[in-house]
């Protein structure tokens, strides 16, 4: 047996993180899909990650899913993680996920800076600091309002109770989106 086939051989055994057994190591990354109507997951969306988990992943990570804050999303019909209608629409997608013998953990976000205000959606885009997304800059983006200690508390709360829910609904874990700029990244830099 060739030192490739014993490589790709280990694709396919079972692998831990923490507490987390999945069937192999194969993991879905999370893909922004922008397919979730007014931010709630709907059954395109449980039959999207059904089939993925039928695939045969042993992980999948969802798209980003936005905490419950005005200003998390930046982009269209992308799925909230906080509130009654989002959480029930997460619900039967890890019901569907699960039912494949397949592990799921949510990608909890918050855009920050990125946010630009829309016609159909004032709230403000925050930040570490009031200093226009590099994304923005030559477009003449406006300057992000900058986070007071009492919303950083607000925000870390936020994402906490995003966490719960998402242990609660019996996902299997949670990941915080901390990269590409966007708001636990903008602390960084």
């Amino acid at each position: 047996m060739s030192k490739t086939t014993l490589a790709s051989d280990k694709l396919f055994t079972p692998a831990s993180f923490g507490s987390i057994e999945i069937k192999n190591r194969w993991v879905m990354a999370p893909m922004t899909r922008n397919q979730s109507p007014d931010n709630v997951p709907t059954a395109t969306n449980v039959e999207y990650y059904r089939l993925r988990a039928k695939g045969g992943v042993g992980l999948i990570v969802s798209e980003g899913t936005t905490v419950g804050d005005e200003s998390a999303s930046g982009y269209p019909n992308v799925p909230a993680f906080a509130g009654e209608q989002a959480l029930a629409g997460w619900q039967q997608i890890i019901e569907a996920v699960h039912a494949e013998d397949c592990k799921m953990i949510p990608q909890l976000w918050h855009v920050g800076s990125v946010r630009q205000p829309s016609a159909d959606d004032d709230a403000p885009a925050i930040a570490p600091s009031p200093v226009v997304h590099p994304f923005h800059v030559d477009k003449k983006g406006i300057a992000p309002e900058a986070m007071s200690e009492a919303k950083i508390a607000d925000l870390i709360a936020a994402f906490a109770s995003a966490a719960k829910a998402a242990l609660d609904l019996g996902f299997d874990g949670v990941e915080l989106h901390g990269a590409h700029g966007y708001l636990i990244d903008q602390f960084f830099w």
